[in-house]
């Protein structure tokens, strides 16, 4: 049977071997997140608004405004590459196994004809966002990986990467005059240089991980898992 490790899989093996070798081997899933249903209605906008330039080939006010020489990459497979079941998809050598990550969108550099990987992210606080605490190691990570996947399938790619953030902005009134609801989102491009160089021992070490018998240790109390595994089960055994 054909295993398929996905951009997720392999941040969760970064974060803790245990919880990933229990989800992806013995089919125990860790307790799900809150659906974060706001950042999908904010990509789903921000990929309409890209595709209109997309088949256009025109520019983009943004992109202007940042002095980036680019165009969104117009691709037959960019549907495939952003959908979340399929994505961009890599063989790994000598084995069945496929890796795969969906990207948000893929920015094509006029001068180089290099492909820049563009990762859409919403939030709404005070300041201007950055990448630095907090997620941004695994959303560094994140962009490594899509830069790694784009330059397995043939392309070059630029190690810049681009973080559009959009930040809902809490000042003013919120309904129109027909009762229509608004928020205003105020945007910045956060540029970063990936470097991609530990993805594929990573992997490697991660198929290792699903090839063994023994279950690896816990990532210790930084794994909110398995604390929350093990608080719960020294309750019930008290």
């Amino acid at each position: 049977m054909a295993i398929s490790l996905s951009r997720t899989a392999i941040e969760q093996f970064i974060r803790c071997p245990k919880c990933f070798y229990f989800h992806r081997k013995l089919g125990l899933k860790p307790p799900s997140m809150v659906p974060l249903t706001l950042a999908v209605a904010t990509d789903a906008l921000l990929k309409n608004e890209f595709d209109a330039v997309r088949k256009s080939a025109s520019t983009h006010p943004l992109w202007l405004r940042e002095n980036l020489n680019v165009l969104a990459f117009d691709h037959p497979d960019i549907d495939l590459w952003r959908n979340n079941f399929k994505g961009i998809r890599v063989k790994w050598s000598g084995s069945d196994i496929e890796i795969f990550g969906a990207v948000d969108d893929v920015w094509i550099n006029n001068d180089t004809y290099e492909l820049h990987v563009v990762d859409y992210k919403s939030t709404s606080k005070q300041g201007i966002p950055t990448i630095e605490g907090g997620f941004g190691d695994g959303y560094k990570r994140q962009m490594e990986i899509y830069q790694w996947l784009l330059s397995n399938i043939g392309y070059q790619v630029s190690s810049t990467g681009y973080f559009l953030y959009v930040n809902g902005n809490k000042q003013g009134g919120f309904y129109d005059e027909y009762l229509l609801g608004n928020m205003r989102f105020e945007t910045n491009i956060i540029a970063y240089q990936g470097n991609a160089s530990w993805v594929e021992q990573t992997i490697a070490n991660a198929i290792d991980c699903l090839a063994s018998e023994e279950i690896p240790e816990a990532s210790g109390s930084n794994c909110d898992s398995c604390r929350y595994f093990k608080e719960r089960n020294s309750i019930s055994a008290s």
